[in-house]
């Protein structure tokens, strides 16, 4: 059969199938066709296992092996899906030398998924020749290094750059950022600046000039000394990130420490290091258990560590750009896509208020939480703590609310039949199932006895409360705080929080003293906080901070309260500032202040003392104050609620 031009006979897996056992025939020779050897080179391609590819040389497999191995190695676990495209045999003439050849086209597509891109694939072509060996009767691959990828001789430095998005804002109740990327200088000690020639500096030295710079830094030595240590010749080895503005560290500082490097950067930052950073959380570099959580994050990379930062971590961070690139050449790329911005309701001036209030109170434990009862905004959630802490006392911490309490107490006692204007009984002691309780010292004398229920509320009678523990059951009282706001399973404020915890099971004295917030019943500032405002709102407020939670199911639940007890409550509340326990705020101006104070025993033997609380609204705030170590809280939190009431006039008007 005499040819007269090199006809090629194009195959296409949609007609033939891999691995047909379907036979070319060219001039009466039987032999098979190259698409079992194009399926066992894509394979190849994507496994790295050539064993069962039919090299002509091999040179030339051990060259491919090589070329498929640099190639994968950036990329990890990754692999590229390679497929049989179009084969194209090409036969010689019938007195010609040659032996019959075959191109095959090979697609490779990269699911880049893995690498924190979705539905982005990096896709291209690369051609493969194949000759047929008649003695073997095989068909035989050209090596080429190409068949990996154009343009690869397979010695080329295969890199991936990832290109951080800019990160998303936290933003305030007024829409206007709270956390932007601000100019920071990382401080450290650059090992490479203490080598002499090749000698690596000795181990007394890395110690040395580390404990020199956590001195002048303020930081522990031995902690940052082993961590020089332990970091090799060469690297950076950061001690602490300063605001470039803060003047707590100067150049003149450090100047005379071997080693010291600055280095310029950006974070997402507040205002000031002392602006709710329990709640806004912290951004801090990519550790090996992060990367090993999420592969899509790069060492260098930063992410939210606690707080909203690391709640919203997701679509705060946004989508990282990616650039493949070969010696260079770029090959592949993404733009970053930034971040979206996160909307709290906080309010920057009240928080900020409410911060220089809890500092004030040096030496305890204290916590303020602000809320909007109109749509259960959290506008201020402060914490002051003599020492470390890793947690919102405000928003986490749950304790004895003592007396403020009470305003749950008697949603469950106006329920059981009593109105704020009936008679009931104040004595000066109860007792149940053996044990005496008593009003607190000093109570006045006049209002013992038969009183009307707002009286009892307004000067905090603690016998009246005891002596129902046969009328409200723990049941009931549950019920009631959770129609107050006072349920950690229903509510959520965007991140970590905890409202209080509240028993349908005690019983006898244990009951009791639950009823006037001793005993086992515990509340956060936030909870107490969200008790005033279901108040003042008149149905059960579910307060948010940020994300979802503004628009969650909870939220459009049908009240508990109804805005008839909300009324009756309010009167209950409302004699504490005429002639109860707050009546030094009867002046303050604005509308009606209407409160609650309460103060809880905490400690055993002579390690007594007491936690002190106050709950009030005025308008649409609503407050809760928490000191740790109080004296009472008319004389200890009573002042702070006048200035945090004063100053928000100032704020909110």
């Amino acid at each position: 059969m005499p040819f007269t031009s090199h006809p090629r006979r194009l195959l296409s897996l949609s007609v033939v199938a891999a691995g047909t056992l379907a036979l070319l025939t060219g001039c009466g020779d039987a032999r098979p066709t190259p698409e079992s050897q194009a399926e066992a080179l894509a394979s190849a391609l994507q496994t790295g296992d050539f064993s069962e590819v039919a090299v002509r040389t091999d040179a030339g497999a051990q060259e491919l092996d090589d070329a498929v191995a640099a190639l994968h190695a950036p990329f990890g676990d990754l692999a590229p899906e390679v497929t049989v495209g179009e084969i194209a045999v090409e036969e010689p003439p019938e007195d010609s030398p040659r032996p019959p050849s075959a191109a095959v086209d090979l697609e490779h597509s990269w699911n880049l998924e893995d690498l924190g891109l979705d539905e982005e694939t990096w896709t291209y072509e690369t051609r493969a020749e194949f000759t047929y060996d008649a003695e073997a009767e095989q068909w035989r691959l050209e090596p080429d290094s190409e068949i990996v990828l154009p343009g690869y001789s397979g010695h080329e430095g295969i890199g991936i750059s990832t290109v951080p998005a800019e990160r998303g804002r936290i933003m305030d109740d007024a829409g206007r950022a709270m956390v932007y990327n601000r100019d920071v200088v990382r401080i450290g000690i650059d090992k490479s600046q203490l080598t002499t020639g090749e000698e690596a500096p000795e181990e007394d030295t890395q110690r040395d000039v580390a404990e020199q710079l956590a001195e002048v830094l303020g930081i522990d030595a031995e902690t940052y000394a082993d961590r020089v240590v332990a970091h090799g010749d060469q690297a950076f080895v950061e001690a602490i990130v300063h605001r470039r503005d803060s003047d707590e560290v100067t150049a003149a500082d450090l100047a005379d420490i071997p080693g010291v490097h600055i280095a310029d950067d950006q974070l997402p930052l507040a205002e000031s290091a002392d602006f709710a950073p329990m709640l806004l959380g912290r951004v801090g570099p990519v550790t090996a258990e992060h990367l090993e959580e999420d592969p899509s994050l790069s060492a260098g990379d930063t992410i939210g560590t606690s707080g909203l930062q690391a709640a919203y971590e997701e679509s705060l961070r946004g989508s990282p750009g990616l650039r493949i690139h070969m010696d260079g050449e770029t090959l592949f790329s993404t733009e970053p896509v930034s971040g979206e911005d996160l909307d709290t309701t906080l309010n920057p001036r009240l928080q900020n208020l409410a911060q220089d209030i809890v500092d004030g109170v040096e030496d305890s434990i204290a916590s303020l939480v602000a809320i909007r009862p109109s749509d259960g905004g959290i506008l201020a959630a402060a914490d002051h703590h003599p020492e470390d802490a890793w947690v919102s006392t405000a928003t986490q911490s749950t304790y004895a609310p003592g007396s403020s309490f009470k305003v749950v107490s008697s949603l469950a006692m106006l329920r059981d039949g009593l109105t704020p204007d009936s008679t009931v009984e104040c004595p000066g002691s109860a007792q149940v199932h053996g044990q005496v309780f008593r009003n607190y010292e000093g109570f006045p004398a006049e209002h013992t006895g038969s009183v009307e229920f707002d009286e009892a509320v307004a000067t905090s009678c603690n016998t009246l409360f005891v002596n129902a523990w046969d009328d409200v059951s723990s049941a009931e009282l549950q019920e009631a705080a959770f129609d107050l706001g006072l349920d950690d399973e229903s509510q959520g404020i965007g991140l970590a929080s905890r409202f209080g915890s509240i028993p349908d099971d005690s019983e006898l004295n244990l009951h009791a003293a639950n009823l006037f917030g001793q005993g086992v019943v515990e509340a956060s500032a936030l909870g107490m906080a969200t008790v005033a405002a279901s108040v003042a709102a008149g149905e059960t407020v579910h307060p948010y901070l940020a994300g979802p939670a503004a628009e969650s199911e909870e939220s459009a639940e049908e009240s508990g309260l109804t805005e008839d007890e909300a009324e009756d409550l309010r009167t209950l509340m409302h004699d504490t500032i005429e002639y109860g326990t707050l009546s030094g705020l009867v002046d303050v101006p604005g509308e009606h202040i209407y409160a609650k104070t309460g103060t809880a025993q905490a400690g055993d033997g002579d390690d007594v003392y007491a936690h002190t609380w106050v709950i009030a609204f005025q308008g649409d705030l609503a407050v809760a104050i928490f000191v740790d170590e109080g004296e009472f809280g008319s004389s200890t939190n009573g002042p702070l609620l006048e200035e945090f009431l004063t100053g928000a006039r100032d704020v909110l008007d």
